[in-house]
């Protein structure tokens, strides 16, 4: 058993990673630090309850401890955790600054520690997809991909992501989803541009953005608005033979929210179809999306602690995705466009 602690017990922890650390046998939660002792208690009764992380690892030594705190306290948690010799699992984005990723990558490596970035849209079905036709080469080489993450939300929420602050905003929460993404799909860009706004009357941080990674013969635009009534377009991928899209979003964030066990029937099962439209064919082929698979990590993880197998998100890699938000936050700035030099 990996003997598993939780920092941090709100939305993130109970939605994306209590089902499955609760479903899958090789783990087990035996602490939270988190100022709600009473919801600990109703949702995991065996779990002892601390206030802070520090005094959890003077009283227990657990074997992984999962990060779910507010973005500009992963790296100070992230390093806590590796210091004690635990393995690490963390939410995204992985750090606020791609320097300090770049520097846990080493201190894992140097004490042979699994440290591991929550990137689980990696395994969303509409993406899983994607992968396997560019992979198959019924694309051919893509040339312009589009991947936007819309919501509607005009006001702006009193929450943490939403307010001033280092690593808030829409570039770290739903951007650090697309690019790494984009980079897991196509690798490193040439250069990236970008505008990164608050558009909202009230907003004192990024909630939009448009940012474009180039490469020698690509061209990836990444978007958000916090204006987009109905249901969206998620990917439209134009390549040399076939162009991909899809409509809505991958279904796992939905199900999980509404309390559906991850080891039912039907978990990950896609409520949209793709679509394949190939050469100059005015009629689009249905497409049926690969479920969601977001168990793929716990299960990666679980390997990678007692297998002795390589992380599921590599840490170097999370670390690009900092840098490139990090480009196109400058872009934005300066009006330029940045070249990539990682």
């Amino acid at each position: 058993m990996i003997k598993t602690a939780l920092v941090g017990f709100g939305f993130s922890a109970n939605t994306f990673h209590v089902p499955f650390l609760s479903a899958i046998s090789e783990f087990a939660i035996s602490a939270v630090v988190s100022s709600k002792p009473e919801q600990v208690a109703q949702r995991l009764p065996k779990a002892a309850c601390f206030d802070d992380l520090n005094t959890l690892l003077t009283q227990q030594t657990p074997d992984l401890v999962v990060i779910t705190t507010p973005n500009h306290l992963h790296y100070q948690h992230v390093k806590q955790a590796l210091e004690a010799g635990c393995h690490v699992l963390v939410e995204k984005p992985f750090v606020t600054n791609s320097r300090d990723g770049l520097e846990l990558a080493a201190l894992a490596k140097q004490k042979g520690l699994v440290l591991c970035p929550y990137h689980n849209r990696r395994w969303d079905g509409d993406f899983l997809t994607l992968k396997g036709l560019h992979l198959a080469g019924e694309l051919g080489d893509i040339k312009v991909m589009h991947s936007s993450f819309n919501r509607y939300r005009p006001e702006v929420r009193q929450r943490w992501r939403e307010l001033p602050g280092e690593g808030s905003g829409i570039l770290y929460d739903l951007g650090s989803h697309l690019i790494d993404q984009a980079l897991h799909l196509l690798g490193e860009p040439d250069a990236v541009s970008g505008t990164c706004r608050a558009l909202r009357p009230s907003s004192e941080t990024t909630d939009y953005f448009q940012v474009t990674l180039h490469y020698p013969n690509t061209e990836v635009i990444l978007s958000s608005s916090p204006y987009r009534s109905g249901t969206t377009e998620r990917f439209v991928v134009q390549g040399e033979k076939a162009t991909f899209s899809t409509v809505g979003l991958d279904i796992q964030e939905e199900q999980l929210r509404a309390g559906l066990m991850v080891t039912v029937s039907g978990f990950g099962e896609q409520a949209y179809q793709g679509m394949l439209e190939v050469g100059d064919s005015v009629t689009p082929d249905p497409l049926t999306l690969e479920n969601g698979q977001y168990h793929r990590l716990f299960d990666g993880l679980a390997k990678a602690i007692t297998d002795n197998q390589p992380s599921p998100v590599c840490p170097i890699s999370a670390s690009k995705v900092i840098y490139a938000i990090e480009l196109a936050q400058t872009a934005s700035d300066t009006g330029t466009r940045q070249p990539w030099q990682f």
